[in-house]
């Protein structure tokens, strides 16, 4: 049984506003965000945040290479390398943040990836000092 914590600051409790987005915690359980490169952890990260509740966002690709500074090339690489790993789909103007695909069941694969994870803030700074 999981002791009962209390929160640091109980006058800033999140609390569920609209509009809502969320990024799917299994992604990090079932080592997909490991595998991702940073530009393709980014990219995925900001589609869940601009996101309908079906996982539409109508961004169009310059506005959010404007957000990170990416190389036009690095964003497209981004962007396939979510395609191919049925994370998003894209239209070519729409992009949609697909439902998780079904694990894949090779455990040895996957405890390898959860016993190293990366701290998302060292991947936002490697991003940051990478556009410098």
């Amino acid at each position: 049984m999981k002791p009962k914590v209390t929160p640091l600051r109980m006058d800033r409790i999140r609390q569920v506003d609209k509009p809502f987005a969320w990024i799917p915690c299994r992604i990090l359980i079932n080592g997909l965000f490991a595998d991702l490169s940073d530009n393709a952890k980014l990219l995925y990260l900001f589609l869940c945040l601009a996101a309908d509740r079906q996982g539409l966002s109508f961004y169009g690709d310059h506005r959010i290479q404007s957000y990170f500074q990416l190389q036009e090339k690095d964003f497209d690489q981004a962007r396939i390398e979510l395609i191919q790993k049925d994370l998003v789909a894209y239209d070519g103007s729409l992009y949609q943040v697909l439902s998780l695909p079904k694990p894949n069941h090779d455990s040895s694969t996957t405890n390898q990836r959860i016993s190293q994870p990366e701290r998302f803030a060292d991947i936002l700074s490697r991003l940051a000092s990478a556009t410098r």
